[in-house]
């Protein structure tokens, strides 16, 4: 079994920045409220200034600072993870602190001279209103109806202890029964990183588990990997898994012995294919559907999934009259 050291992935620090946007900002708007004439005067550039004058930043409020990022983290990714001060610079009326993550990753927070407030990152206009058309156009894009064909192409990505993603792969469970051999289905795991050294958003553990639950897939089809899966979602957590999915794979049948030997003899060139993938469909988060090439934004049921797939055949079998279940459980969100 590979013995691979947990780094923060690219996913994680989105997800981080992510988190620290939405808090910061309720910060910012504090601030311009009770500060207008000063808010007012931030750059509106985004450039950074050079430090002048005689200000220095309160060490110990830096350390605090560093304390509660590294514990932001430790919320967001279940992992320790080291926070270093590396500097700052003034920005108008504010200052830009800038830390490393594990060494590696930059990441800058903006706070008043006086450290008592956190601000999100000034953001340009023209870059707002770009990403704005651009998300506007892919829900444009979200509403037309896929390519037909006459065996669709289906591929769930997910991350194996992703909660949105495991409510998908349950509602998946009487799809695949019902649709398999008619359709294309894939399921590809979420994973970042090359060379040997990958990630995924959950850690080493959802990492080990997405490999195992690939190969369960490639070897046995859909509906056996459908089977084991939904075992290890209902009988398995992260912190039990390496033991538990034995139990599951007997469960169903699955050779315990040989999935490990696939496991040491193909751990890397399976995740190469799978950051490929993510990388190819440009995939964000868990869980994603993409039907011939477009991707599904409606409700996460059986039923829901069902009328989506078989909305691309050109000639609709007879299986698509059945109806499934339409009762769902975590409606929206994703890892």
């Amino acid at each position: 079994m590979p013995d691979k050291q947990f780094e923060l992935s690219s996913q994680m620090l989105a997800a981080l920045v992510l988190t620290l946007a939405v808090g910061l900002g309720i910060g910012y708007y504090m601030y311009s409220a009770l500060n207008p004439a000063s808010a007012s005067n931030i750059n509106n550039t985004c450039s950074i200034g050079t430090a002048a004058g005689s200000y220095t930043p309160d060490t110990n409020k830096i350390k605090e600072i560093s304390s509660v990022f590294k514990d932001i983290i430790y919320i967001q990714t279940g992992e320790e993870h080291s926070v270093e001060y590396v500097g700052y610079k003034l920005d108008g009326d504010l200052v830009a602190i800038d830390f490393t993550i594990d060494g590696s990753f930059p990441q800058t927070l903006y706070a008043t001279k006086d450290l008592r407030y956190l601000l999100q990152q000034p953001t340009d206009f023209n870059t707002l209103k770009a990403q704005v058309n651009a998300a506007k156009k892919d829900l444009e894009m979200s509403k037309q109806p896929p390519e037909k064909s006459d065996k669709p192409t289906v591929k769930l990505f997910v991350m194996s202890f992703c909660p949105y993603g495991n409510v998908a792969e349950n509602a998946f469970v009487d799809v695949i029964a019902l649709l398999d051999g008619k359709i294309d289905f894939e399921p590809v795991y979420i994973i970042s990183g090359k060379n040997g050294a990958y990630q995924s958003l959950h850690g080493q553990a959802e990492l080990n588990q997405d490999i195992r639950e690939k190969i369960v897939f490639n070897k046995y089809g859909a509906k056996k990997w459908m089977a084991f899966t939904y075992d290890v979602n209902q009988n398995c957590t992260l912190q039990n898994v390496e033991s538990c999915w034995k139990e599951a794979a007997a469960r169903q049948g699955i050779d315990v012995k040989a999935l490990e030997e696939e496991y040491a003899k193909s751990f890397n060139s399976i995740a190469d294919a799978e950051v490929a993938k993510t990388s190819q469909y440009n995939v964000q988060g868990s869980p994603t559907v993409i039907l011939n090439g477009k991707t599904y934004n409606g409700q996460r049921s059986s039923e829901a999934f069902k009328q989506f797939i078989c909305s691309a055949f050109n000639t609709p079998p007879a299986e698509c009259n059945k109806t499934l279940s339409t009762e769902q459980g975590v409606s929206t969100g994703s890892c």
